[in-house]
């Protein structure tokens, strides 16, 4: 795996922007195919490689969802927005905080899942709503957050 990621730095260094966000981007997709997720070592390695922030290369990964930090199974994205905060979405967000034992946004304990929140799903007329991997659940109650967080489990 090494000797994989040094062609795909090598290569990427000899672009002509080597740090344009397509180039970064490109490259982090090739090294998300070779180790199956770009982990923060490799992120430092990378910002050290090609001489910008970390914290640049997180927020591209945070940018674009076909990119991983890590190598969890589910992607949350609850709402945020005010149609979902009045109808009780913060405590449907800390219902699957508490479940997966997430402070904030992140990494659940047991690696499975990554939660980040979204201003508006745009499904107003349904809410609390949340996504997990592209499925909506919609209207849903506090006591269902661990039913369903438990069936992908």
């Amino acid at each position: 795996m090494e000797q994989e990621l040094k062609e795909i730095f090598d290569y990427y260094k000899q672009q002509e922007n080597p740090i344009g966000q397509a180039n970064l981007v490109e490259l982090l997709r090739e090294i998300q195919e070779v180790v199956g997720c770009i982990p923060m070592d490799i992120q430092e390695k990378i910002a050290t490689e090609f001489n910008v922030k970390q914290a640049m290369i997180g927020t591209i990964i945070k940018l674009y969802p076909s990119l991983k930090a890590s190598n969890y199974k589910h992607r949350i994205i609850a709402c945020t927005g005010a149609r979902c905060g009045a109808k009780d979405g913060m405590k449907i967000l800390n219902a699957i905080r508490k479940e997966l034992g997430i402070q904030t946004e992140g990494l659940s304990k047991d690696g499975n899942f990554y939660l980040t929140t979204q201003n508006c799903l745009k499904s107003c007329k349904t809410a609390p709503n949340f996504y997990i991997d592209g499925t909506l659940y919609s209207n849903v109650q506090e006591g269902d957050v661990a039913k369903i967080l438990r069936s992908l489990s």
